[in-house]
C-alpha cells in the first residue's frame, strides 16, 4: 500500500518543484533547440528537393538543347553533302562541256590541217607532174604559163571530187 506521509510529501513537492525548475530552465529550451533543429532540417530538406527538381529540370531542358543541336547538325551535314555532291556534278559536267568543246576545236583544227596539207601536197604533185609532163615532151614553159597551167589541172582535179 502507499502510505502518505510527510516525508513524501515533501519529497513529492521537491520532485515537482525540481521538476518545474529544469522545465523552465532546462526543458523548454532543449526543448525549443531540438524544434528549431527540426525545423532547420525540414527547410533543408525542402530546398534539397527544389534543387533536385530544379536539377531535373536543368538536365531535361539540357538534353532537349543536345537533341536540338544533334538535328541541326545532322540537317547541316545532310545539306553539305547534298550541296558537295551538286558542286561535283556541275564541276563533272562542266569538265564533259570543256572537253567535248576542246575535242571538237581538235577535230576542226585537225582538218583544216588536213586540207591545208592535201592542197599542198596536191601542188606538189601537180607541180612535179607539169614539170615531168614538160620534160617527157620537151617543151620549156615560162615561169608564169606553168602556174596558169597547175592552176587549171588543179582546178579540174577539184571538180571531180
Amino acid at each position: 500500500m502507499i502510505e502518505l506521509n510527510l516525508t513524501s510529501l515533501i519529497q513529492l513537492l521537491n520532485f515537482l518543484v525540481l521538476f518545474f525548475v529544469l522545465k523552465k530552465l532546462l526543458f523548454d529550451r532543449f526543448f525549443d533547440i531540438v524544434g528549431k533543429r527540426q525545423e532547420m532540417i525540414k527547410n533543408e530538406i525542402e530546398k534539397a528537393e527544389k534543387l533536385r527538381l530544379e536539377a531535373e529540370e536543368y538536365r531535361e531542358k539540357h538534353r532537349e538543347e543536345l537533341e536540338t543541336a544533334h538535328e541541326k547538325a545532322s540537317q547541316i551535314i545532310a545539306s553539305a553533302e547534298k550541296q558537295a555532291e551538286k558542286i561535283i556534278n556541275e564541276a563533272k559536267e562542266k569538265a564533259k562541256t570543256e572537253a567535248a568543246r576542246i575535242i571538237a576545236a581538235a577535230e576542226v583544227q585537225i582538218a583544216q590541217e588536213r586540207e591545208q596539207a592535201v592542197k599542198e601536197i596536191q601542188g606538189i604533185v601537180m607541180t612535179a607532174a607539169v614539170e615531168m609532163a614538160l620534160r617527157i615532151l620537151g617543151k620549156e614553159m615560162n615561169e608564169e604559163a606553168r602556174r596558169q597551167y597547175t592552176r587549171k589541172l588543179m582546178e579540174s582535179l577539184g571538180d571531180e571530187r
